[in-house]
């Protein structure tokens, strides 16, 4: 698959614009040599292998894996014996020479599984001929270059690592409405310390699990104050705060409003619930 810009000059110069994209599968021990342009282009490795060469150096690639070739490099790729499944995508505007420092992009660095979904979008996009379709597509490039510079690390981190977090998170996502939960309880079911469970996690996500369940619950609790009638006491139940005086020094905290004044200020037509 491979998609370009309708327009070889974008309609609006933005600081990045993303120019075209693409999902190439290399057969076994193929070799992709390419010249020069005057674009950055971002790959991002899913399955097989390959390697990559820059500037003399060769890099082994493997799944999970994000490079790049700044403007005016050539382009070296080599697919490994069992083939090579990478996406990638490329970027002009105002600002794309400075772009692995202003994202802190590492020429190779393990950046997690490929984001299928946002590419698969950002091919849409690209068949959109209007200056809507261009911006679309280059917000999609910016949150695929975010997601990446996130999760950035020298090496993946161990399997259990990733399988504790994502387990961690499900269950909060689960279960953040039950008072009873709190990173003992969590760490307790996991059968992992919490210190390990607060890093992995952290690592994963960008935010440690006391954080990520304190998010869920203010949301929720926001939520409800704007979009029901429930007297606040109910909202600080059902969003998993049951002590009242803490409920709303935390509104207060976040939002300058107690719950009440929240609730009259950004409340819209609320059913009765």
């Amino acid at each position: 698959m491979l998609r370009y810009r309708l327009h070889t000059t974008p309609s609006q110069v933005m600081p990045l614009n993303v120019r075209s994209a693409g999902h190439y599968q290399l057969a076994p021990h193929r070799h992709e040599p390419r010249g020069p342009g005057d674009f950055l282009q971002v790959f991002w490795s899913i399955g097989g292998s390959g390697s990559f060469t820059a500037r003399g150096t060769t890099h082994a690639v493997k799944p999970g894996v994000l490079f790049y070739y700044a403007a005016g490099e050539p382009h070296d790729l080599l697919a490994g014996p069992e083939g090579w499944d990478y996406r990638w995508l490329t970027f002009d505007g105002g600002r794309h020479r400075t772009l692995p420092a202003l994202y802190s992009l590492a020429r190779i660095q393990f950046a997690g599984p490929c984001p299928a979904h946002l590419f698969e979008q950002l091919d849409a996009c690209l068949q959109d001929p209007t200056s809507n379709g261009e911006l679309r597509a280059s917000v999609l490039g910016y949150e695929i270059l975010l997601l990446a510079s996130c999760r950035q690390t020298d090496n993946p981190p161990p399997g259990p690592g990733l399988d504790t977090a994502a387990q961690a998170k499900a269950w909060i996502d689960l279960h953040f409405t039950d008072a009873r939960l709190n990173v003992a309880a969590l760490t307790a079911r996991l059968g992992v310390h919490r210190a390990t469970l607060h890093r992995v996690f952290t690592s994963r996500y960008g935010v440690s699990p006391v954080q990520y369940l304190g998010r869920l619950r203010l949301r929720l609790a926001l939520d409800l104050l704007t979009s029901t009638r429930l007297p606040v006491a109910d909202v600080a139940i059902r969003a998993g705060l049951p002590d009242l005086a803490y409920f709303s020094k935390l509104i207060t905290r976040h939002t300058t409003y107690s719950p009440r004044a929240y609730r009259q200020r950004h409340a819209h037509t609320a059913p009765a619930v």
